[in-house]
């Protein structure tokens, strides 16, 4: 009798901590505290109480700040780092490791709505919504935001959100030329873009790529030859990659129109002229040239 007294008080503690997790999903303080509240009476050290806590506490500084309109960008900083501080770890102790990040997710985007007015500035470009959007995987959205920004494409950090945004959301093809422009642009910066692409095959071109260029020197400056290098590797990029516009005064970007111009004389058989452009990328690059010529 004893032993079915036991089952059934751990059966019943289960259920306090469901029935609260599943109120804090919901978005319901009221009964999340109540259950707490009941929890605590019943099973004061739960591990569970300080985390579901903290979420309660969460749902109300959130409720006051919905209250409030659009927020200025302090008050958005401020919600970046509640979010990953205190609110990250207690919603995967109350949530669990599987459901957490969904729900996260779903607090960025309603930062991100709540920063819509912020406008683009350097100094504060965590605030932004397109920032928020991508830590919400809310890819279209991101997109979006960052299109509101002007001359995007020119400025490394929005370049690189709207990369991500639409490698994630639309796949690679369609972000290839921003990636490769992004490179270009900024190419350490880009470089630590690429895992949170999260795609295998680039990871196994970028592996490649790492075998026959120093792309960890201090500078990262050898990041700038991806894009060529990607051509030479997987010539059908070259569809993907043609609507990017390279800096014809680096060698990386002068090197990128080469190789495009050498697959498209090889299909056409002008030798000639091959040759001439080969000739071209080797002085350009020893170690492009050295790759390309491994697949010739």
């Amino acid at each position: 009798m004893h032993r079915q007294l036991d089952i059934f008080d751990d059966s019943r503690d289960v259920a306090l901590r469901n029935d609260l997790a599943q109120a804090l999903l919901d978005g319901d303080q009221v009964t999340a505290r109540s259950i707490a509240n009941t929890l605590q009476a019943e099973f004061g050290a739960d591990p569970v109480l300080a985390p579901a806590a903290a979420l309660i506490e969460h749902h109300h500084w959130r409720q006051s700040l919905d209250a409030n309109g659009h927020l200025d960008v302090a008050t958005v900083l401020d919600a970046r780092h509640r979010l990953d501080g205190p609110v990250a770890p207690a919603a995967i102790a109350v949530f669990g490791a599987h459901a957490a990040p969904a729900w996260l997710a779903g607090q960025w985007r309603w930062l991100a709505g709540q920063a819509s007015a912020i406008g683009w500035h350097p100094a504060h470009a965590e605030a932004h919504a397109a920032a928020l959007y991508l830590r919400g995987q809310a890819w279209p959205q991101a997109a979006e935001a960052v299109a509101r920004i002007d001359s995007w494409r020119r400025i490394p950090v929005p370049l690189l959100w709207m990369t991500q945004a639409r490698w994630r959301g639309d796949g690679a093809d369609a972000a290839w030329p921003l990636l490769a422009e992004a490179l270009w642009l900024a190419p350490a910066r880009a470089a630590a873009l690429l895992p949170a692409l999260a795609d295998t095959h680039l990871d196994r071109l970028v592996a490649r790529f790492e075998e026959r260029f120093d792309p960890t020197a201090a500078s990262g400056a050898d990041w700038a030859w991806l894009p060529a290098f990607a051509l030479v590797d997987q010539p059908l990029l070259a569809g993907p990659l043609s609507p990017a516009t390279p800096s014809t005064e680096t060698a990386s970007g002068e090197g990128f129109t080469v190789v495009m111009a050498l697959l498209r004389l090889e299909r056409q058989g002008r030798h000639h002229e091959i040759v001439a452009h080969r000739a071209r990328l080797r002085t350009l690059s020893a170690t492009l040239f050295a790759a390309y010529m491994a697949t010739r």
